[in-house]
Protein backbone atom coordinates (compact mmCIF):
# COMPACT_ATOMS: atom_id res chain seq x y z
CA UNK A 1 0.00 0.00 0.00
CA UNK A 2 1.20 3.71 -0.85
CA UNK A 3 1.03 6.00 2.19
CA UNK A 4 0.07 9.23 0.52
CA UNK A 5 -0.67 10.85 -3.02
CA UNK A 6 2.80 12.21 -3.70
CA UNK A 7 2.40 10.24 -7.34
CA UNK A 8 -0.74 12.72 -8.39
CA UNK A 9 -0.82 16.09 -9.67
CA UNK A 10 -2.10 18.80 -7.52
CA UNK A 11 -5.35 19.07 -9.69
CA UNK A 12 -6.13 15.21 -9.19
CA UNK A 13 -5.35 15.69 -5.43
CA UNK A 14 -7.85 18.87 -5.38
CA UNK A 15 -10.36 16.70 -7.47
CA UNK A 16 -10.06 13.46 -4.94
CA UNK A 17 -10.57 15.93 -1.74
CA UNK A 18 -13.44 17.32 -2.95
CA UNK A 19 -15.22 13.95 -3.73
CA UNK A 20 -14.86 12.63 -0.60
CA UNK A 21 -10.85 11.23 -0.66
CA UNK A 22 -8.55 12.35 2.19
CA UNK A 23 -4.72 12.18 2.33
CA UNK A 24 -5.36 8.76 4.31
CA UNK A 25 -7.18 7.01 1.97
CA UNK A 26 -5.55 3.62 0.85
CA UNK A 27 -3.84 3.96 -2.77
CA UNK A 28 -2.77 0.68 -3.67
CA UNK A 29 -1.11 -0.20 -7.47
CA UNK A 30 -4.17 -1.53 -9.45
CA UNK A 31 -1.97 -2.49 -12.77
CA UNK A 32 0.85 -1.17 -14.92
CA UNK A 33 1.20 -1.00 -18.51
CA UNK A 34 4.61 -1.93 -21.36
CA UNK A 35 4.03 1.60 -22.26
CA UNK A 36 4.99 2.64 -18.55
CA UNK A 37 1.08 3.77 -17.84
CA UNK A 38 0.38 3.60 -14.24
CA UNK A 39 -2.56 2.09 -12.11
CA UNK A 40 -3.36 3.35 -8.85
CA UNK A 41 -7.08 2.67 -7.08
CA UNK A 42 -7.66 4.94 -3.87
CA UNK A 43 -10.23 3.48 -1.67
CA UNK A 44 -11.66 5.59 0.96
CA UNK A 45 -14.82 3.55 2.82
CA UNK A 46 -17.12 2.29 0.08
CA UNK A 47 -15.97 4.49 -2.59
CA UNK A 48 -13.45 3.66 -5.05
CA UNK A 49 -11.84 5.19 -8.38
CA UNK A 50 -8.45 4.53 -9.82
CA UNK A 51 -5.70 6.96 -11.22
CA UNK A 52 -4.34 6.50 -14.52
CA UNK A 53 -0.54 8.03 -14.73
CA UNK A 54 1.50 8.13 -17.98
CA UNK A 55 5.04 9.08 -18.93
CA UNK A 56 3.57 12.53 -20.94
CA UNK A 57 0.56 13.26 -22.34
CA UNK A 58 1.18 11.45 -25.67
CA UNK A 59 -1.05 9.81 -28.02
CA UNK A 60 -1.93 6.89 -26.31
CA UNK A 61 -3.12 9.51 -23.32
CA UNK A 62 -5.55 11.78 -25.65
CA UNK A 63 -6.56 8.66 -27.33
CA UNK A 64 -7.51 7.19 -23.70
CA UNK A 65 -9.67 10.06 -22.72
CA UNK A 66 -11.80 10.33 -26.15
CA UNK A 67 -12.03 7.03 -26.61
CA UNK A 68 -14.11 6.24 -23.66
CA UNK A 69 -16.48 8.84 -24.61
CA UNK A 70 -16.98 7.44 -27.87
CA UNK A 71 -16.95 4.24 -26.57
CA UNK A 72 -19.27 4.77 -24.23
CA UNK A 73 -21.70 6.40 -26.42
CA UNK A 74 -22.61 3.39 -28.44
CA UNK A 75 -23.03 1.66 -24.81
CA UNK A 76 -20.04 -0.22 -24.88
CA UNK A 77 -18.68 -1.15 -21.61
CA UNK A 78 -15.40 0.69 -20.78
CA UNK A 79 -14.83 3.25 -17.34
CA UNK A 80 -15.97 6.82 -17.76
CA UNK A 81 -13.08 9.35 -17.46
CA UNK A 82 -14.48 11.56 -14.20
CA UNK A 83 -11.68 13.72 -14.38
CA UNK A 84 -8.64 15.12 -16.69
CA UNK A 85 -5.28 16.42 -15.86
CA UNK A 86 -3.57 17.00 -19.25
CA UNK A 87 -0.24 18.66 -18.11
CA UNK A 88 0.41 15.98 -15.53
CA UNK A 89 -1.13 12.96 -18.24
CA UNK A 90 -3.26 11.60 -15.37
CA UNK A 91 -6.75 10.48 -15.34
CA UNK A 92 -9.28 9.61 -13.02
CA UNK A 93 -11.56 6.76 -13.91
CA UNK A 94 -13.88 4.44 -12.90
CA UNK A 95 -13.28 1.73 -11.30
CA UNK A 96 -14.11 -1.92 -12.66
CA UNK A 97 -12.72 -3.74 -10.32
CA UNK A 98 -10.10 -5.79 -9.76
CA UNK A 99 -10.70 -9.40 -11.62
CA UNK A 100 -9.90 -9.74 -15.02
CA UNK A 101 -11.01 -12.63 -17.44
CA UNK A 102 -7.64 -14.16 -16.88
CA UNK A 103 -7.57 -14.21 -12.91
CA UNK A 104 -11.39 -15.73 -13.37
CA UNK A 105 -10.57 -18.36 -16.14
CA UNK A 106 -6.72 -19.65 -16.13
CA UNK A 107 -6.53 -22.17 -16.40
CA UNK A 108 -9.36 -23.47 -17.69
CA UNK A 109 -10.03 -26.79 -16.05
CA UNK A 110 -12.55 -28.47 -13.84
CA UNK A 111 -14.96 -26.51 -12.64
CA UNK A 112 -12.90 -23.01 -14.65
CA UNK A 113 -14.24 -24.15 -17.74
CA UNK A 114 -17.59 -23.88 -17.18
CA UNK A 115 -17.24 -20.16 -15.47
CA UNK A 116 -15.44 -19.45 -18.87
CA UNK A 117 -18.16 -20.30 -20.92
CA UNK A 118 -20.58 -18.16 -19.47
CA UNK A 119 -17.94 -15.57 -19.04
CA UNK A 120 -16.57 -15.93 -22.91
CA UNK A 121 -20.35 -15.90 -23.96
CA UNK A 122 -20.71 -12.38 -22.34
CA UNK A 123 -17.47 -10.99 -23.55
CA UNK A 124 -18.59 -12.11 -27.34
CA UNK A 125 -21.69 -10.19 -26.74
CA UNK A 126 -19.88 -6.96 -26.05
CA UNK A 127 -17.62 -7.27 -28.48
CA UNK A 128 -20.00 -7.87 -30.93
CA UNK A 129 -22.14 -4.72 -29.93
CA UNK A 130 -19.02 -2.73 -30.23
CA UNK A 131 -18.39 -4.44 -33.70
CA UNK A 132 -21.86 -3.52 -34.72
CA UNK A 133 -21.32 0.18 -34.09
CA UNK A 134 -18.45 0.04 -36.18
CA UNK A 135 -20.54 2.69 -38.82
CA UNK A 136 -22.15 4.99 -36.65
CA UNK A 137 -18.35 5.36 -34.99
CA UNK A 138 -16.43 6.16 -37.90
CA UNK A 139 -19.39 8.52 -39.62
CA UNK A 140 -19.30 10.34 -36.53
CA UNK A 141 -15.68 10.08 -35.55
CA UNK A 142 -13.49 9.81 -39.13
CA UNK A 143 -10.83 10.74 -37.06
CA UNK A 144 -11.13 6.96 -35.87
CA UNK A 145 -11.93 5.71 -39.26
CA UNK A 146 -8.71 6.91 -40.36
CA UNK A 147 -6.85 5.26 -38.05
CA UNK A 148 -6.34 2.07 -40.13
CA UNK A 149 -5.29 -1.05 -39.62
CA UNK A 150 -3.76 -1.98 -42.93
CA UNK A 151 -0.98 -3.73 -44.72
CA UNK A 152 1.58 -1.48 -43.15
CA UNK A 153 0.80 -1.85 -40.11
CA UNK A 154 0.42 -6.09 -40.30
CA UNK A 155 3.63 -6.03 -41.83
CA UNK A 156 5.07 -3.98 -38.97
CA UNK A 157 3.68 -6.53 -36.56
CA UNK A 158 5.46 -9.68 -38.63
CA UNK A 159 7.91 -8.12 -38.38
CA UNK A 160 8.68 -7.19 -34.90
CA UNK A 161 7.87 -10.75 -34.26
CA UNK A 162 11.15 -11.32 -36.74
CA UNK A 163 13.34 -9.22 -35.23
CA UNK A 164 12.26 -10.19 -31.65
CA UNK A 165 11.58 -13.48 -31.48
CA UNK A 166 13.48 -15.09 -34.78
CA UNK A 167 16.28 -12.87 -34.46
CA UNK A 168 17.23 -11.70 -31.31
CA UNK A 169 15.23 -14.25 -28.78
CA UNK A 170 16.74 -17.11 -31.16
CA UNK A 171 19.35 -15.61 -32.50
CA UNK A 172 18.81 -16.31 -35.93
CA UNK A 173 21.02 -14.43 -38.81
CA UNK A 174 19.27 -15.82 -42.01
CA UNK A 175 15.90 -16.88 -42.94
CA UNK A 176 14.72 -18.34 -45.75
CA UNK A 177 13.03 -15.72 -48.08
CA UNK A 178 10.00 -17.83 -48.07
CA UNK A 179 9.16 -16.42 -44.58
CA UNK A 180 9.26 -12.57 -45.70
CA UNK A 181 6.87 -13.85 -48.44
CA UNK A 182 4.71 -16.02 -45.87
CA UNK A 183 4.77 -12.80 -43.77
CA UNK A 184 3.90 -10.80 -46.48
CA UNK A 185 1.51 -12.85 -47.92
CA UNK A 186 -0.16 -13.29 -44.66
CA UNK A 187 -0.39 -9.12 -44.01
CA UNK A 188 -2.12 -8.45 -47.45
CA UNK A 189 -5.05 -11.65 -47.05
CA UNK A 190 -5.69 -9.65 -43.48
CA UNK A 191 -5.64 -6.45 -45.05
CA UNK A 192 -8.38 -7.69 -47.16
CA UNK A 193 -11.18 -8.80 -44.36
CA UNK A 194 -13.58 -6.27 -43.86
CA UNK A 195 -13.32 -3.71 -41.42
CA UNK A 196 -14.79 -3.09 -37.91
CA UNK A 197 -14.17 -0.77 -34.88
CA UNK A 198 -11.14 -2.69 -33.42
CA UNK A 199 -9.99 -2.85 -29.96
CA UNK A 200 -6.21 -3.80 -31.24
CA UNK A 201 -5.41 -5.31 -27.73
CA UNK A 202 -8.33 -7.57 -27.12
CA UNK A 203 -6.84 -10.17 -24.19
CA UNK A 204 -7.66 -11.54 -21.55
CA UNK A 205 -5.79 -9.04 -18.84
CA UNK A 206 -8.14 -6.20 -20.61
CA UNK A 207 -11.14 -7.41 -20.32
CA UNK A 208 -12.27 -7.04 -16.45
CA UNK A 209 -15.12 -8.96 -14.54
CA UNK A 210 -16.82 -7.01 -12.30
CA UNK A 211 -18.57 -7.26 -9.01
CA UNK A 212 -21.75 -7.52 -10.76
CA UNK A 213 -20.44 -10.60 -12.84
CA UNK A 214 -21.05 -7.71 -16.07
CA UNK A 215 -17.89 -7.49 -18.63
CA UNK A 216 -16.10 -4.30 -19.03
CA UNK A 217 -13.26 -3.12 -21.11
CA UNK A 218 -9.70 -1.44 -20.20
CA UNK A 219 -6.74 -0.32 -22.29
CA UNK A 220 -8.70 0.78 -25.53
CA UNK A 221 -6.57 3.40 -26.29
CA UNK A 222 -5.28 1.45 -29.65
CA UNK A 223 -8.69 1.78 -30.98
CA UNK A 224 -8.89 1.28 -34.78
CA UNK A 225 -10.23 0.10 -38.17
CA UNK A 226 -8.96 -2.93 -38.80
CA UNK A 227 -10.00 -7.03 -39.43
CA UNK A 228 -12.84 -7.93 -37.64
CA UNK A 229 -11.31 -11.28 -37.27
CA UNK A 230 -8.17 -9.62 -35.00
CA UNK A 231 -10.09 -9.15 -32.18
CA UNK A 232 -11.35 -12.47 -31.64
CA UNK A 233 -8.71 -14.18 -32.81
CA UNK A 234 -6.75 -12.08 -29.59
CA UNK A 235 -9.77 -13.04 -27.35
CA UNK A 236 -9.75 -16.97 -28.38
CA UNK A 237 -6.01 -17.28 -28.65
CA UNK A 238 -4.50 -15.81 -25.85
CA UNK A 239 -1.58 -17.24 -24.70
CA UNK A 240 -2.32 -16.01 -20.86
CA UNK A 241 -5.12 -18.19 -21.14
CA UNK A 242 -4.27 -21.18 -23.45
CA UNK A 243 -7.68 -21.86 -24.37
CA UNK A 244 -8.24 -24.96 -25.88
CA UNK A 245 -9.08 -25.69 -29.21
CA UNK A 246 -12.10 -27.06 -29.18
CA UNK A 247 -13.55 -24.20 -27.21
CA UNK A 248 -11.84 -21.92 -29.31
CA UNK A 249 -14.25 -23.60 -32.29
CA UNK A 250 -16.95 -23.41 -30.24
CA UNK A 251 -16.42 -19.44 -29.24
CA UNK A 252 -15.49 -18.79 -33.11
CA UNK A 253 -18.87 -20.21 -33.94
CA UNK A 254 -20.88 -18.57 -31.72
CA UNK A 255 -19.28 -15.25 -32.63
CA UNK A 256 -20.10 -16.31 -36.05
CA UNK A 257 -23.60 -16.46 -35.37
CA UNK A 258 -24.18 -13.21 -33.34
CA UNK A 259 -21.83 -10.91 -35.71
CA UNK A 260 -24.09 -10.01 -38.71
CA UNK A 261 -20.48 -8.94 -40.32
CA UNK A 262 -20.53 -13.04 -41.26
CA UNK A 263 -23.09 -13.13 -43.97
CA UNK A 264 -22.38 -14.30 -47.07
CA UNK A 265 -19.22 -16.17 -46.18
CA UNK A 266 -19.02 -20.19 -45.89
CA UNK A 267 -18.09 -21.46 -42.58
CA UNK A 268 -15.09 -22.35 -43.87
CA UNK A 269 -14.35 -19.15 -45.62
CA UNK A 270 -14.67 -17.31 -41.88
CA UNK A 271 -12.25 -20.28 -40.17
CA UNK A 272 -9.67 -19.58 -42.68
CA UNK A 273 -9.87 -15.59 -42.28
CA UNK A 274 -9.73 -16.23 -38.69
CA UNK A 275 -6.83 -18.57 -38.85
CA UNK A 276 -4.63 -16.14 -40.95
CA UNK A 277 -5.57 -13.35 -38.57
CA UNK A 278 -4.58 -15.29 -35.12
CA UNK A 279 -1.23 -16.15 -36.62
CA UNK A 280 -0.88 -12.77 -36.93
CA UNK A 281 -2.01 -11.64 -33.84
CA UNK A 282 0.39 -14.26 -32.30
CA UNK A 283 3.10 -13.13 -33.81
CA UNK A 284 2.97 -9.68 -32.77
CA UNK A 285 2.12 -10.72 -28.65
CA UNK A 286 5.30 -13.16 -29.25
CA UNK A 287 7.74 -9.83 -30.62
CA UNK A 288 5.93 -8.20 -27.74
CA UNK A 289 7.00 -11.19 -25.03
CA UNK A 290 10.32 -11.07 -26.79
CA UNK A 291 10.64 -7.50 -26.90
CA UNK A 292 9.44 -6.44 -23.63
CA UNK A 293 11.78 -9.21 -21.63
CA UNK A 294 14.39 -8.94 -23.43
CA UNK A 295 15.09 -5.25 -24.78
CA UNK A 296 12.77 -3.64 -21.82
CA UNK A 297 14.07 -5.76 -19.03
CA UNK A 298 10.27 -6.34 -17.90
CA UNK A 299 10.94 -9.67 -17.03
CA UNK A 300 7.07 -10.51 -16.31
CA UNK A 301 6.79 -10.91 -19.74
CA UNK A 302 9.30 -13.48 -20.11
CA UNK A 303 6.55 -16.40 -18.63
CA UNK A 304 4.43 -16.15 -21.34
CA UNK A 305 6.77 -16.63 -24.37
CA UNK A 306 6.51 -20.42 -23.92
CA UNK A 307 2.80 -20.52 -24.00
CA UNK A 308 2.67 -18.07 -26.83
CA UNK A 309 5.10 -20.45 -28.68
CA UNK A 310 2.55 -23.37 -28.05
CA UNK A 311 -0.66 -21.25 -29.16
CA UNK A 312 1.20 -20.19 -32.38
CA UNK A 313 2.60 -23.19 -33.57
CA UNK A 314 -1.43 -24.89 -32.80
CA UNK A 315 -2.57 -21.88 -35.07
CA UNK A 316 -0.02 -22.36 -37.99
CA UNK A 317 -0.76 -26.74 -38.08
CA UNK A 318 -4.43 -25.41 -38.06
CA UNK A 319 -3.53 -23.25 -41.17
CA UNK A 320 -1.13 -25.27 -42.97
CA UNK A 321 -3.76 -27.14 -45.01
CA UNK A 322 -5.44 -24.51 -46.06
CA UNK A 323 -2.38 -21.57 -46.94
CA UNK A 324 -1.27 -21.64 -50.44
CA UNK A 325 1.40 -23.81 -51.59
CA UNK A 326 4.05 -21.41 -51.82
CA UNK A 327 3.74 -20.35 -47.83
CA UNK A 328 3.94 -23.63 -46.52
CA UNK A 329 7.59 -23.35 -46.78
CA UNK A 330 7.62 -20.46 -44.29
CA UNK A 331 4.72 -22.66 -42.32
CA UNK A 332 7.01 -25.14 -41.58
CA UNK A 333 10.15 -22.96 -40.57
CA UNK A 334 7.62 -21.37 -38.16
CA UNK A 335 6.41 -24.70 -36.69
CA UNK A 336 10.11 -26.01 -36.29
CA UNK A 337 11.27 -22.88 -34.69
CA UNK A 338 8.20 -22.65 -32.32
CA UNK A 339 9.73 -25.92 -30.25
Amino acid sequence: MLKDFELFSESVKTYLYNYGFAEGSKVDVAGSAGSGRGYYRVTEGNQTAVVQTNPSANEDFKNYSQFSAVLRGVDVAVPQIYFEDANAAQLVIEDFGSHSLKDEVSPIEGSRRASACILYDQVIDELVKMQVASSSVFMSHPNIGARKFDYASLKWETDYFTENYLKKHLGLTELPHAVADGFAALACAVDMQPRVLMHRDFQSENVMVRDDASIGFIDFQGLRRGSQYYDLASLLWDPYVQMPVDLVQDFFKKWTKKFPGTAGFTDEELWISFLAASIQRLCQAMGAYCFLSKTKGIERFAKHIEPGKKQLRTVLELYREYSPAANKEANKFLCDHLV
